[in-house]
């Protein structure tokens, strides 16, 4: 039988695995519905590939063994103010800083506004900002101004990923802990968020080389690996290349969506000539800051990704039974 294996976004690091695994199949049966499937799929038919603890101990430096890859649920996201982050920012690493204002630059331009311009220096000037730091807070200032953005998960977003494509060795253990975790059976795979630049990493990397993980379906939600900083990052590891043991690969986006803006293209993601072509799907994610994979709302309704009927008739479709 084809399993659904979901990986999670950013920040699930500490939560409550019984919370998330409600709120994504949650969601998950709102999309079925609207798409009009009878298919409903339990947590007996879905492993969730947790990383969170893994990533956070690595990234922090916390003293001990890095807990392991788990294939269980976990607690929601949580959405950061803008205003934490910015008082954050002076604490991250030169490099962190300069990864996510590549990002929020390449982003404020996508979304038709102008970035500010990048610093001539990263060097302290007496008496002044140091130039990095102010050409972030400007740029986090900017993207608070379009409605329904959060600055805050989009920059958290950066540094993490940052963190992830930086740090060899935390990389080494996260993909080697996702390919381990995937099931042997054929997997429809979601991946939300960074969970897609790490879904990515762990089937194209030297930890999935024969391992034989069939994957008949690979979603991608929310997905940054278009963004210019992200791919860039990406490509000075070797050229770009498709999935190993994918058969077809689905991109789901919300316009509003400023992690996931850009379509995977030939263009802002280029693979190898005749690898199979990304299909992209442009949903309506109404969670807010169109982001999140699921969300429930005050009237106990779920949104979010895994809530939108063309993503779940294509995860329906590929588990066997046709929306």
């Amino acid at each position: 039988m084809t399993r659904l294996v979901l990986v999670h976004g950013r920040d699930l690091d500490g939560h409550d695995p019984e919370e998330v695994e409600r709120d994504w199949l949650g969601a998950l049966d709102a999309g079925l519905a609207a798409a009009g499937s009878p298919l409903r799929v339990g947590d007996d038919d879905t492993d969730f590939v947790y990383y969170g603890d893994t990533l956070a101990h690595l990234l922090e430096g916390r003293d001990g063994p890095a807990p392991p890859v788990l294939a269980e649920a976990v607690g929601a996201e949580t959405a950061p103010s803008s205003d934490a982050v910015a008082h954050a920012l002076a604490d991250w690493p030169a490099g962190a800083q300069r990864f996510a204002l590549e990002v929020a630059r390449d982003v404020l331009a996508g979304a038709g506004v102008e970035p500010p311009p990048a610093p001539e220096t990263t060097a302290r000037s007496q008496g002044l900002l140091d130039p990095l730091f102010e050409a972030l807070a400007a740029a986090v200032a900017l993207l608070d101004r379009i409605p329904g953005v959060s600055a805050g998960v989009l920059l958290l977003i950066a540094r993490d990923v940052w963190g992830y494509l930086h740090e060899d060795d935390v990389r080494a253990v996260v993909d080697e802990g996702v390919v381990e975790a995937l099931p042997d059976a054929p997997s429809v795979v979601v991946a939300h968020s960074l969970g897609s630049i790490i879904t990515w990493s762990a089937l194209t990397g030297r930890y999935a080389a024969g391992r034989g993980r069939e994957v008949p379906l690979l979603v991608t939600m929310g997905c940054p690996l278009p963004v210019r900083a992200v791919r860039e990052a990406l490509q000075a590891d070797g050229p770009l290349v498709f999935p190993t043991g994918v058969r077809r690969w689905v991109n789901v986006r919300d316009r509003l969506d400023l992690v996931g803006l850009r379509d995977i293209t030939p263009e802002s993601f280029p693979l190898p000539a005749g690898s199979p072509a990304v299909e992209n799907l442009v949903v309506d994610n109404r969670a807010p800051g169109n982001h999140a994979a699921s969300a429930l709302l005050e009237d106990g309704t779920y949104t979010g990704y895994l809530a939108t009927a063309p993503a779940a008739a294509a995860i329906a479709g590929a588990l066997g039974r046709q929306a």
